[in-house]
């Protein structure tokens, strides 16, 4: 079974025209962006090329530029790129840097065209940084998740960008959504230097600039929560009232109309802005409190620290044959095996294995440890906050402490203790 794509890995036979994806179910009356895939495959360092964005979800309108991604194992050349836009565009710019790599034009039909160009390593990384380590960022945690697992694919050698998709198509994971909510709710207006705090300055000195940087930025951890209470990943910065309430169950009441208002006032710097901005986020609290993912607010009490409900995240078995282990639990429970781990420090290599429901299971190997038995459970708690937090109350509370929290050689920030029983406890976000 396929389970790691590098670059290393992708054979580099000729382009054949099994390849290739038939675009006419997306665009039947545009033969552009295939034209233009099949030019771009002529590089035998290009993996797949994908359309992406708007068009590639039907959500399209006449406004809609055309965005292509193109993957590589390295550069594509600068002047084979120059002379492919100067062919299609009658405006151009080839070798934008400020966002992603990319190429861009106008064409005489007055068609935009936006080419970016995603290293191979680069975008498994981006995966492997939400699907596997669970990782967070302050606003816009999953959209490259959400790009891959909605793009359509228009040339893909070897089955590549399949495999890249099906490794995108797994169950949202819960400690994911926990770690989302733990990185961006706090700083909305529960810390000192939440951007309420930062608004509210902004306000008392009459700094348009800075309101509306500060509220743009708060919608981001804003609609970031948003879609990770509803394990849907997120979909970018375009169309975000519309896109909740279509993909989105799980909804702040109001939401469109609060949201809507405060954009309103905040342009005009209103005085009532703040009050405006507070509305947005008790709705937002009353979601979260009613999901679970939070304890009780109360405006103005920045002590408080996030309360996340607790739950298994993996148990780790050790086996004498790993690859053994894991084709076991694949053949019979369906388990989906993410890429190897192979320490750099000690003699050790492990598995992670994720199934359709539940906690995931990892599998270790070492010479200097057992061949088999259980090594210990893990539990989420949500951030490195509470990770802290809650090791440094078993140690004041008697138990013992195996390891402060730190960060693990593949990305884990954990810490271990002791139950009553001497088991080994993992206490990670």
């Amino acid at each position: 079974m396929e389970r790691t794509y590098s670059a290393s890995t992708i054979s580099r036979t000729r382009t054949r025209r099994a390849d290739f994806r038939s675009h006419e179910e997306m665009h039947p009356r545009d033969n552009l962006l295939p034209a233009l895939a099949a030019e771009y495959a002529k590089n035998r360092e290009v993996l797949a090329v994908a359309i992406g964005g708007s068009k590639s979800t039907g959500v399209d309108d006449e406004w809609s530029d055309f965005d292509l991604y193109v993957y590589t194992q390295s550069e594509c050349g600068l002047e084979t790129r120059k002379q492919l836009a100067q062919t299609h565009g009658v405006r151009v710019d080839v070798d934008n840097r400020f966002w992603e790599p990319g190429d861009e034009w106008i064409d005489e039909s007055g068609r935009h065209v936006d080419v970016m160009f995603r290293q191979v390593a680069w975008i498994e990384e981006q995966l492997a940084r939400v699907l596997e380590r669970h990782e967070a960022a302050v606003g816009y945690s999953t959209c490259f998740w959400a790009n891959v697992l909605y793009a359509k694919p228009l040339f893909d050698r070897e089955g590549w960008f399949a495999r890249l998709q099906q490794r995108a198509h797994i169950p949202y994971p819960e400690a994911l959504r926990a770690a989302i909510v733990a990185k961006n709710w706090p700083i909305l207006r529960n810390t000192l230097s939440s951007y309420r705090h930062q608004l509210a300055r902004a306000i008392d000195r009459d700094d348009p600039v800075s309101i509306q940087h500060r509220v743009t930025a708060a919608l981001a951890s804003y609609f970031d929560i948003v879609f990770g209470i509803n394990r849907t990943p997120h979909p970018g910065e375009k169309r975000l009232l519309a896109i909740v309430e279509r993909r989105c169950e799980l909804r702040p009441e109001g939401y469109a109309r609060d949201v809507r208002t405060l954009l309103r006032l905040a342009a005009a710097g209103a005085a009532n802005t703040l009050s405006a901005y507070d509305a947005v986020m008790d709705g937002l609290d009353d979601l979260l409190r009613t999901a679970g993912l939070v304890g009780g607010f109360r405006p103005g009490n920045t002590a408080r620290s996030v309360k996340l409900d607790a739950f298994v995240e993996h148990v780790a078995l050790w086996t004498a044959d790993i690859e053994r282990s894991r084709a076991f639990y694949e053949k019979y429970f369906g388990a989906a095996a993410g890429s190897i781990y192979k320490s750099a420090r000690r003699p050790f290599i492990s598995y992670f294995l994720g199934f359709p429901r539940g906690a995931r299971l990892e599998l270790m190997q070492s010479p200097e440890s057992p061949s088999k038995g259980c090594a210990h459970l893990s539990m989420s708690v949500g951030s490195r906050e509470q990770v802290d937090r809650l090791t440094a109350q078993l140690g004041e509370d008697g138990f013992q402490v195996r390891g402060a929290p730190r960060l693990t050689g593949d990305g884990y920030y954990e810490s271990i203790v002791q139950d009553p029983d001497g088991n080994e406890i993992e206490i990670t976000v």
